[in-house]
Formats: C-alpha cells, structure tokens, sequence
C-alpha cells in the first residue's frame, strides 16, 4: 500500500487566502491569477467558491479579487455594487462594474509554493506504479464504491455483490470530513481520505468499480486509478460523464471506444442506441478487455449495479444525517 500521501495534504483555504492576502490597495487580481498561483488554472473556480466563503476581510481582501475579463463580479456583503465602490475608495477605477485598464493594476506578483504543482507531482509519482494487466486470480465479489456529501462532509459506501449470483453480500458505510476541496482533476485527494478505512480490509479476489474515472483522465490517471495504485487492489472506473477524449463511430456490441490522442483509454457501454453510456475504463490491475467485461456483467440498468447501489447506500446516509 501507498498511504503515506494522505497524511501530508495542504490546507488549500489557508494557502489561497495567504494568495489574496498579498494584494495591495490600488491593486486587483483575478481567479484565474490566483488559481496560477496555487499551481493550476483549473482551480479557478474553486477560488470564487474560497473568495465567497472568506469572513476576514480585513486580511484577505476578496474585494481585489475579479474576473478576467474585468468584471468585478460578486461579493457577499453588497454584490458588486458594494464592491466596485470599495474598489473605487483604494483609487481602482471602476466604469458599469468594470475595472478599468486591467492590465495597469493587475497584481501578479504572489510569493507561493505552488501547492497544486506539489499535489500533482504526487499523482505522477502514484502513476508510475499503476498496472495496466488482465487480473489472472478468481474473482470473488465486485464492490461499488461512491461518495455523498452534505457540504464538507464525506458519506462513503461500498456494496460488495457476488458476480454469480449478483446478489448483495455486504453493504458498509463510513464518513469523514473532506480535508480538501473539489478541484476539477483533482477529485482523488478529496475522496480517497474519506474511503480509507472500507479498503483496509478488503477480501482477496475483490474487483472495486468506482464512480469515477480510471486511465479515462487528462493525466492519464483518475481517481479509480489512484485509489488502486494507493491500495493495491484492482480497480475499474466507471463515469456518467465524458471527462476527456472522443467517442469512437466504431461499435462492437454494447462498447464504442474512447480514443484521446490517439489512444484507447476507455469505452462508452450503453445497452440499446437511444441509452446514454457510461464510460468505463482501467483503474489499476485488469485490462482494458477485463474492465469492459466487468461492467457489462452489471449493466442492469445504466450504471452498473455495485456502483449504482453504493450511490444509493451513500445517499441514503447522507440524508438520514440531514434529517437527524
């Protein structure tokens, strides 16, 4: 097992807010600046989520905090109004909610450790270990694993069913709070936390289908995959949304292929042509063949059956927690 990375996660809050917190008067920035700053564009959303939930503004002054386009966008106590009016007050011109002349006083210049770089010199340190192999052991039971949230807080499920017979063996569930925010790409350091403790005692000969992407990824290297390199178990990916890649004209009973740059990294399996796919692809230890197998053994519906009951079990949880 390959554990050691959970233990050592950056507070991405505490370090986005250190970000904004560098701004100086008569000076804005963007999200997507800021986003640079922590290491990866993509986090520009997560950093309007960051700037909505900030209650120092004396410290991280989320009022110097805009669009790209200039817009100033929203700001909790007053929306943009208030906001272009603070602007305004530090000597930012501001016209029809618009910062005037970006370029001109566009902070950029953040003292940062890049911690998302840091975050994906993990992924691909995990990468080089993952297996793209036919699994050769009997297989003994196939779990379903998926996350549900009720804000910050993780529900996690796991429903092991018997491949024969398809019916229930097992059904667990644990929670946890996310020690890290949803970053699009990311998703593996969010979730994988919060599941540790169904994996630690896994029975041999188990496959585990999660609800999300294997090698069916940008990097080559989703959160299925992740979570089977991490534990050392063989694992499936299974998605309801196209991440990356195009579909293939090409059909071979249920299964078109995913190709991404030239590569096969997954199939979209849809029983009949009018049902939406979901695509499938290796997480870690089976084959492209093998994974495709799996998750058309399970097509009882549109997502396969231990994945579609550990949304259930996971969601059930979560609401009987919202209604205590």
């Amino acid at each position: 097992m390959r554990l050691e990375w959970m233990d050592d996660l950056p507070d991405l809050i505490k370090e986005t807010y250190d970000l904004v917190a560098q701004v100086p008067e008569g000076k804005v920035t963007t999200y997507g600046e800021v986003a640079k700053a922590l290491g990866d564009i993509v986090a520009s959303r997560f950093v309007g989520l960051a700037m909505s939930q900030n209650e120092d503004i004396i410290r991280v002054p989320c009022r110097r905090v805009v669009q790209s386009d200039g817009f100033v966008g929203g700001y909790t106590p007053g929306g943009p109004v208030k906001k272009s009016r603070l602007l305004r007050s530090e000597g930012v011109e501001v016209r029809k909610g618009f910062v005037v002349d970006l370029e001109r006083v566009v902070f950029k210049d953040f003292k940062t450790a890049y911690p998302l770089r840091k975050i994906r010199a993990i992924q691909r340190h995990l990468k080089r270990h993952l297996l793209i192999d036919r699994y050769t052991e009997r297989i003994t039971s196939v779990a379903g694993v998926d996350v549900a949230y009720e804000g910050e807080h993780g529900f996690a499920a796991m429903v092991t069913l018997d491949p024969v017979s398809r019916e229930v063996v097992d059904s667990r569930v644990v929670e946890g709070d996310a020690r890290f925010p949803y970053v699009p790409t990311y998703l593996s350091f969010r979730e994988i936390p919060i599941i540790r403790p169904l994996l630690k005692d896994l029975a041999e000969g188990t496959i585990v289908m999660y609800d999300g992407n294997g090698i069916l990824h940008p990097h080559g290297f989703g959160i299925a995959s992740q979570l089977g390199v991490t534990f050392d178990v063989p694992t499936v990916g299974v998605a309801k949304k196209l991440l990356c890649g195009e579909i293939s004209a090409k059909k071979a009973h249920w299964s078109r292929a995913v190709v991404y740059r030239g590569r096969v990294i997954g199939h979209a399996l849809a029983k009949t042509k009018d049902s939406k796919p979901v695509f499938a692809s290796v997480g870690h230890r089976v084959s492209k063949g093998q994974a495709v197998d799996i998750v058309c053994e399970f097509l009882k519906h549109r997502v396969p059956e231990p994945v579609r009951m550990a949304h259930i079990t996971a969601e059930f949880a979560r609401r009987g927690t919202r209604n205590k």
